[in-house]
C-alpha cells in the first residue's frame, strides 16, 4: 500500500477557536479584554482520523500475504491532522503544541496501546520530505531504498512543524509535541501516523482527541485547549468494521 500523506486536512473533524486552560492565580484575560467573539482566540482544525487495518496495509503491490504476530491481538495504521491557524494578532505566536488521542477498546476489559508511532524524533534540521516504510514488526523506519522493504505500507511524509516528538509508546494515550523553532513559525498542517495494537475480541478501537498549545502573547504564555462544545466531535469508534 502506497499512502501519501495530504498537506492539508481533507475531512475537518472540528475546527474552531481555542480557549484559555485558567489556573488558579489567572484573574484577567491575557488576550486582552474578554472577547464578545472567538475572533481573538487563535483557531485551528483538527482531522478526521483516517485508519487502515494492518493486513490492508501490510499488502503489497504483489499481493504477497502477510502473517500478524501472534497471541491473537489485531493492530490497525492511524492517522491524525491538525493544522494551527495564524493568530489573529500579529506579535503573538505558538511555542508549544501537544497532539494526543486516548485509546481504549470498544467492548470488553482489554487495553488498547501504541505499537508504535511516527514520528518519534524530527529536529529542525532535518529534510521536510521522505518516505517512512511499515516492516513486517509493524514498526516504522525511514526509507533510503525503497527496495529494501519487502512488505509493508509506504509513507510519503512532510513534515511542517519543525521539531516534534512523540510520547506513550505502549501506553493507551499517545501524543506528539511540536514546538517552535527559530528559523521556522509553528504554523499549518502535520499529520502523524500510530500503529495500534488491540484485543481480539475489542471490536475496535474508541479514541478521543485533545489538542493544548501555548501561546505567547503581550503579557506572557497561555495554554489553551479545546473548548467544551469540540468533545461531541473529537471522539471516534474506529477498526470496527463499519
Amino acid at each position: 500500500m502506497h499512502i501519501v500523506t495530504p498537506e492539508t486536512v481533507e475531512q475537518v473533524a472540528w475546527e474552531g477557536y481555542l480557549a484559555p486552560l485558567w489556573t488558579p492565580d489567572q484573574q484577567s484575560w491575557a488576550l486582552g479584554p474578554m472577547p464578545k467573539d472567538a475572533g481573538s482566540l487563535p483557531r485551528v482544525t483538527l482531522g478526521e482520523p483516517v485508519w487502515w487495518p494492518a493486513e490492508a496495509a501490510m499488502e503489497t503491490e504483489t499481493g504477497k500475504k502477510w502473517a500478524p504476530p501472534g497471541g491473537g491481538r489485531k493492530y490497525l495504521l492511524l492517522r491524525l491532522a491538525c493544522t494551527l491557524h495564524p493568530p489573529a494578532e500579529g506579535r503573538f505566536r505558538y511555542t508549544e503544541a501537544v497532539l494526543a488521542t486516548y485509546l481504549r477498546p470498544a467492548q470488553g476489559a482489554g487495553q488498547v496501546v501504541a505499537h508504535d508511532l511516527y514520528p518519534q524524533r524530527l529536529t529542525a534540521d532535518n529534510q521536510t520530505t521522505f518516505t517512512v516504510g511499515l516492516g513486517p514488526d509493524l514498526k516504522f523506519v525511514k526509507l533510503v531504498d525503497l527496495s529494501l522493504l519487502k512488505v509493508g505500507a509506504e509513507i510519503e511524509y512532510r513534515r511542517a512543524f519543525p521539531v516534534i516528538q512523540g510520547f506513550g509508546l505502549g501506553e493507551s494515550r499517545a501524543y506528539w509535541r511540536f514546538a517552535h523553532h527559530a528559523t521556522h513559525p509553528l504554523l499549518g498542517c502535520q499529520s502523524v501516523y500510530a500503529v495500534l495494537d488491540t484485543p481480539g475480541d475489542a471490536g475496535g478501537v474508541r479514541l478521543s482527541i485533545e489538542l493544548v498549545a501555548t501561546l505567547e502573547t503581550r503579557v506572557g504564555p497561555v495554554r489553551l485547549g479545546l473548548p467544551r462544545e469540540a468533545r461531541a466531535h473529537t471522539s471516534r469508534t474506529i477498526g470496527d468494521g463499519r
